[in-house]
């Protein structure tokens, strides 16, 4: 199974007259096959490794993003066993190609986002965990994250 983890660390007043001036650049993984638009100004670059796919940002949240085979399991219970043992899953989304969930562990929101490629071979999930008490600065940040993760051109076909 190959995956790419980007983690990623935040904590950052996102209202106001900042968000305006927010800059997000798309970071792209020709490898995996997906991009996503994440908030530059949250990136701690000394202690990230984009060789690796892995960014911390400054706070306290976390983002995961992999790729993953999904060796002819259903979508559901391979999210369960991946991402969502700890998890007390409140919404869940299923449209198309796609599948959007969150919930609550351990004094933390999770919010996820999983595409499905390749005729139902491959997930590429984008996975946030941030405390409930910065709601109101990753509320934002999620969504954004969420709208911008795309699979490439050469994972979208029906079979690949």
């Amino acid at each position: 199974m190959r995956r790419l983890v980007l983690g990623v660390v935040c904590l950052v007043d996102l209202c106001g007259p900042l968000a305006a001036q927010e800059n997000w650049p798309v970071f792209t993984s020709k490898q995996f096959g997906l991009s996503i638009a994440y908030p530059d100004h949250l990136v701690d670059y000394p202690a990230s490794r984009p060789a690796k796919g892995e960014f911390a940002l400054k706070g306290g949240g976390r983002l995961v993003l992999t790729m993953d085979d999904l060796h002819g399991r259903d979508l559901k219970s391979f999210l369960q066993e991946a991402f969502l043992k700890d998890v007390d899953v409140t919404y869940q989304r299923r449209k198309g190609g796609w599948m959007a969930y969150s919930g609550y562990a351990a004094g933390e929101i999770v919010y996820g986002r999983t595409h499905i490629s390749c005729g139902g071979r491959y997930a590429h999930t984008f996975l946030i965990r941030y405390p409930e008490a910065e709601r109101s600065t990753y509320d934002p940040v999620v969504e954004r994250l969420s709208h911008s993760l795309k699979v490439s051109p050469q994972f979208t076909a029906a079979s690949c």
